[in-house]
């Protein structure tokens, strides 16, 4: 690189003494006269350096930084359909009682601390008898699981699961209910028997009544469970077009979204794919 001392140099002429000093070496030029007081023709001296620096300065171009690259897209290991063959094969070793319940190892918790790269969204409901890494027999970093009483999707949850899919690559969303859910039946309450919640609770149950409303015209004998399997359905219906970036990696074959529901009885989830 050539030094300033050279550049300013060959841009204006300015004496040696000045650019050292500038530059931090020797000492300041004399422009004092004996008397003690600037001459005329040094203050000319020093303004025409001064209009000469700030001419070069100004015609000096910023050095060009390159704006540092985008992150890659995630890279999906597995396909939708293969997603959905290991959540299957999972189920059904949990259903015969023989899931892996090992703790995963310090080292796969030191390892997932870099970043994570779940196969697959499960949109579950709340009720503590149906944990997701259970139910499908797997471990920490393979499930991005979103639960919620009655498992509905709220503005923050669709959030959730378009950053799942955009920025974590999964393949694969289930929205997974279950059977005797609480949710549904507070909904089956307050649709047919007027039942009244408070608050929080009334709030909770409004997104499942359309699914009890509906089932109430197929299935009105055993109304809470077609209300149960009603709601899955619907909200992975109206998840296919809730955002661009699902509707667009479904049409894409990059995506699938698909219900289900958990026996409580059997522990066995029947997926509607």
């Amino acid at each position: 690189m050539v030094s300033r001392r050279i550049l300013l140099g060959a841009l204006m002429g300015v004496a040696a003494p000045a650019l050292a000093f500038a530059e931090g070496d020797g000492h300041a030029p004399n422009l004092l006269t004996k008397k003690g007081r600037r001459t005329s023709s040094a203050l000319r001296h020093q303004a025409g350096d001064k209009a000469a620096l700030d001419k070069a300065l100004a015609a000096v171009k910023p050095m060009e930084v390159e704006p540092p690259p985008a992150p890659a897209a995630p890279v999906q290991d597995v396909s939708p359909d293969e997603a959905l063959g290991r959540l299957k094969q999972g189920n059904a070793i949990f259903a015969r009682g023989g899931a892996n319940l090992m703790l995963p190892t310090m080292a796969r918790v030191a390892d997932l601390s870099k970043g994570q790269k779940p196969f697959a969204v499960v949109i579950g409901c709340a009720d503590s008898r149906t944990a997701p890494e259970l139910v499908f027999d797997c471990n920490l970093g393979e499930l991005f699981v979103i639960r919620v009483a009655g498992s509905t999707v709220g503005r923050e949850g669709l959030g959730s699961i378009v950053y799942a899919v955009e920025h974590l690559g999964a393949p694969l969303i289930v929205v997974l209910g279950h059977t005797k859910c609480g949710a549904v039946g507070a909904a089956v309450d307050v649709a047919k028997k007027h039942a009244e919640l408070h608050g929080a609770l009334h709030e909770m149950v409004l997104p499942i009544i359309p699914a009890v409303l509906e089932a109430d015209e197929t299935h009105p004998a055993d109304l809470q469970d077609a209300a149960i399997r009603r709601n899955v359905r619907d909200i992975a219906g109206r998840l296919k077009v809730a955002d661009g970036v699902l509707a667009e990696r479904i049409e894409e074959g990059r995506l699938k979204v698909v219900s289900a529901c958990y026996d409580l009885t059997t522990g066995v989830v029947a997926f509607d794919a």
